[in-house]
């Protein structure tokens, strides 16, 4: 009974999971440009991971917060419904990448290059989009818009916040676009 169940689960969360609307990219941004801004955001002991990419899409703030970040919450609410509750089966890095890989897939539908968007790992010492102060590593994901660098947490996307106002911006381990 609990495989038919779970079968069942996953049938409708396929059935109910759709493409991102398209991404709208408001300019794009070279590489080693965007290396330095967001080399910029590291605080001392953090280490950036490669771009692979020549150009990034920089993303619209707007489209970002009134047409992506709705319809992302829907779709995290429906995987949660069938997400593993067992350890690390379903955790913060792991709706991180899902966060990266819909918004990168938004770009593929929208044509555009590769969306400015990055996995950041924290070492969370403070409270954040609800979750709490955990005292250890944390995934959030970062997004280079025509308004400036912003952060969401993955597991909620509560509020999409500028990074100068992000509560764990000092104790970034690392930054992956990739």
């Amino acid at each position: 009974m609990v495989i038919a169940g779970d079968l069942s689960a996953r049938e409708r969360v396929s059935s109910q999971l759709s493409l991102p609307s398209a991404l709208v990219e408001i300019r794009r941004i070279k590489a080693d440009e965007l290396l330095k801004s967001a080399q910029a955001l590291l605080p001392k002991g953090a280490f950036l991971g490669p771009l692979l990419d020549d150009n990034y899409a920089v993303i619209s703030h707007e489209w970002l917060a009134r047409t992506f970040l709705p319809a992302y919450r829907v779709a995290v609410g429906t995987v949660k419904d069938v997400a593993s509750r067992e350890a690390e089966g379903a955790d913060c890095d792991n709706y991180g990448m899902f966060l990266r890989q819909m918004v990168g897939l938004a770009g593929i539908v929208g044509h555009t290059a590769e969306p400015a968007a990055a996995q950041v790992v924290v070492f969370q010492t403070r409270a954040f989009a609800g979750v709490g102060r955990t005292q250890e590593r944390h995934a959030v994901v970062l997004f280079f818009t025509d308004r400036g660098w912003m952060v969401l947490e993955p597991q909620t996307a509560e509020e999409l916040v500028p990074f100068d106002r992000y509560a764990n911006r000092g104790s970034i381990r690392y930054i992956t676009f990739h």
